[in-house]
């Protein structure tokens, strides 16, 4: 360590020279890697930094930089605690040879990564509290310097952390935001790869809230990536190929989720042939063997699962993957208890049982630090220190004002000793500043009327929405432990689900209410299959109809556009219900949506009561005149459409309806492409 750390001090800090013939040294070192050549890599890199008398700081840094991300790499996919401590050693060298020789300003991007990852090194050595701190200094680096590629860095890093906690709508917002801000930069090596890694990642995450529509849209965009950009990077053959083995495995577990067995198997073959025989993936091809010997079992091909759970075997014998081990005790134990033959599936339960345990206390070690806590916790205490030095600066402030009151004081003495003012403009002055004192007054007075009643409107609001978050909190919890639990049927697991579902949605809009004073927050969007959103919609207002005997209709065409998911669908939501809650038993609600050329259409039409001519101009304003009753009684809070007309204008779309009083009514929304 110390002939590093040592090489890190008095080197030049002239202007950064060699610069391509660095970088093409560095491509070189990487080829040599992707050959399995890493010993030669290593002496190659150094042979040629010899040949360099005088190398620059940003010159070593590079070196350093190659040799930590290769011994990481090494670390994590062997789970090699010896290249986990080289890593380690490398990455300290990058962060000192910048702060040693002073160019923390200088290599603001540098100094970035060089925290970043320091930080990806600690998290793998499981000191999680040090991690963050080194997530959080690369963070404050690249918020500084505004580039959108540093802040990729922190958005993919921060988004890991809330996945392997399954916080995994957090992450999948992160994820697609790293893909986004990584557009902007150059494509090189590191972005080719970090691009295809945050759109799969992505596409993990949403798989895990049941958004499967963007699971598999983020999965289809890393392929056409892929192979869009393969050709610019040939001497990354092994990576690519590994690359799309992985979208194909993941493309596989969302039709296998969404009962697609024949193309479930079909991209879980790819998977096996692309990553089978490569040796820095294969573990993922172990899991997807798993999960095709799974996908046998139950469909009862024996003989296919038995050889698919023999191929597994032999590549897990010679690879271990404890994950993967645990998948494959209890898809044994399975099918051994599936033909009977109960004595061989009561031998293998300890062994998963004591698996499954020393999985599980490893996750629960993560999960006792809580990473958006310990984000804003070091947030605060830099916060902290700028105040202090906000406050010292304040002082100095107020010397210098005294300085000038004083001054200012002086001037006003000598004004008024040597001027000559008449009793007359005296006078008028003297009535001009009463009046406008008086006028002060009364505004004063309105001013602080309106501010009682506002503030009474936001507590009533705050205090509704707060009493509300705790019930549907507990419902979402619920849903989701009763889900968890295999025994319930195909039916109730899908009832569940909806039920899951629509309780988080609502969390949300909850949680919206209680923040919406707090700040404004630019709406957030996301490429969503909007038929798939609708089919959702209906599905789960179907129930609320069949009280009423009532039948939704549904046609549409398939689309898949930028909208914000949650605030669409409590649009529809909205719609749907107005059209159950005001037609009649026994009627039919249509639910139809038409793709124009620069916008989509969607209408709910009902054969209800219709809307009286003297409140049609007041429907989308909070006004008692528009809350009416339903047909069977139901309350009307009169909120929904002006909501609805607020996030359908957000979105820079229309909505409007046709009406004729006791025939029915037609609500339009159109938004554009």
């Amino acid at each position: 360590m110390l002939s590093l750390l040592s090489l890190s001090c008095n080197l030049s800090n002239r202007e950064i020279d060699n610069k391509v013939f660095i970088d093409k040294a560095i491509d070189s070192a990487n080829n040599l890697i992707d050959l399995k050549k890493t010993a030669q890599a290593y002496i190659y890199i150094d042979s040629v930094f010899l040949s360099i008398k005088k190398p620059s700081v940003l010159d070593i840094w590079k070196k350093y930089h190659f040799k930590e991300n290769n011994h990481f790499i090494l670390a994590r996919l062997n789970r090699d605690k010896r290249e986990l401590a080289l890593a380690d050693l490398y990455a300290d060298s990058m962060l000192n040879i910048i702060k040693n020789n002073r160019v923390e300003v200088k290599l603001k991007h540098e100094f970035s990564i060089s925290n970043f990852l320091k930080g990806d090194v600690l998290l793998e050595m499981e000191k999680y509290e040090q991690s963050y701190q080194y997530f959080h200094k690369g963070k404050l680096l690249a918020d500084e310097s505004k580039n959108t590629c540093d802040q990729s860095d922190f958005n993919s890093r921060f988004a890991f952390l809330n996945y392997v906690q399954g916080k995994y709508r957090q992450a999948a917002s992160l994820f697609y935001q790293a893909y986004q801000n990584n557009l902007d930069c150059k494509l090189d090596v590191e972005k080719y790869m970090a691009i295809q890694g945050a759109l799969c990642n992505a596409g993990l995450s949403y798989e895990h809230i049941k958004m499967t529509d963007s699971a598999l849209l983020c999965y289809k965009k890393a392929v056409s990536f892929l192979e869009k950009n393969e050709q610019n990077f040939p001497f990354k053959k092994s990576f690519t190929k590994v690359a799309k083995g992985v979208a194909y495995h993941y493309m596989g577990d969302v039709y296998l989720d969404s009962g697609n067995n024949a193309k479930a198997e079909e991209y879980l073959k790819k998977c096996i042939d692309f990553n089978g025989s490569v040796g820095t993936e294969i573990r993922n091809a172990q899991i997807a063997e798993v999960k095709l010997a799974r996908l046998f079992l139950n469909t009862g091909r024996f003989k296919e699962f038995n050889a698919t759970m023999k191929f597994a075997r032999a590549s897990m014998d010679s690879l271990p993957s404890p994950k993967t081990e645990i998948e494959w005790q209890k898809l044994q134990i399975d099918y051994f208890n599936l033909t009977q033959q109960y004595d061989q599936a009561k031998a293998l339960v300890p062994n998963y049982l004591s698996l499954s345990e020393k999985q599980n206390a490893g996750l629960r070690k993560l999960n006792n630090v809580d990473a958006r806590t310990e984000f804003y916790n070091l947030q605060k205490d830099y916060e902290l220190t700028l105040l202090k030095k906000e406050k010292q600066l304040s002082d100095l402030y107020l010397v210098i004002a005294v300085g000038f009151t004083i001054m200012a004081l002086f001037i006003l003495y000598q004004l008024w000793r040597n001027g000559k003012v008449s009793k007359k403009n005296n006078d008028r002055l003297t009535l001009l500043n009463k009046q406008v004192t008086e006028q002060n007054l009364h505004l004063q007075n309105a001013l602080t009327a309106l501010e009682q009643s506002q503030e009474e409107n936001k507590r009533v609001m705050k205090v509704v929405a707060h009493d509300l978050r705790s019930p549907i909190g507990a419902i979402v919890s619920l849903a989701g432990f009763m889900l968890s639990d295999n025994r319930l049927q195909e039916e109730d697991q899908h009832l569940m689900g909806l039920i899951q579902n629509s309780g988080s949605d609502s969390l949300k809009f909850v949680n919206e209410l209680l923040n919406r004073e707090a700040e404004t927050i630019e709406m957030e969007k996301d490429s969503v299959d909007l038929s798939a959103l609708l089919n959702y919609c209906v599905n789960l207002l179907q129930y609320k109809a069949t009280e009423k005997h009532q039948k939704i209709v549904l046609t549409t065409t398939p689309i898949t556009f930028s909208l914000n998911r949650e605030k669409i669908w409590r649009v529809m939501s909205n719609l749907i219900t107005n059209a159950v809650k005001f037609s009649p038993k026994k009627s039919t609600i249509e639910v139809n949506m038409g793709v124009f050329k620069n916008s989509v259409l969607i209408s709910v039409k009902d054969q209800g009561i219709g809307i009286p001519e003297q409140i049609k101009e007041k429907i989308f304003d909070m006004t008692e005149e528009a809350k009416r009753s339903g047909t069977a009684g139901e309350k009307s809070f009169g909120m929904g459409l002006v909501i609805s007309k607020q996030i359908i204008e957000a979105h820079g779309g229309k909505i409007w309806f046709n009406s004729i009083e006791n025939k029915g009514t037609t609500f339009f929304v159109e938004l554009p492409l």
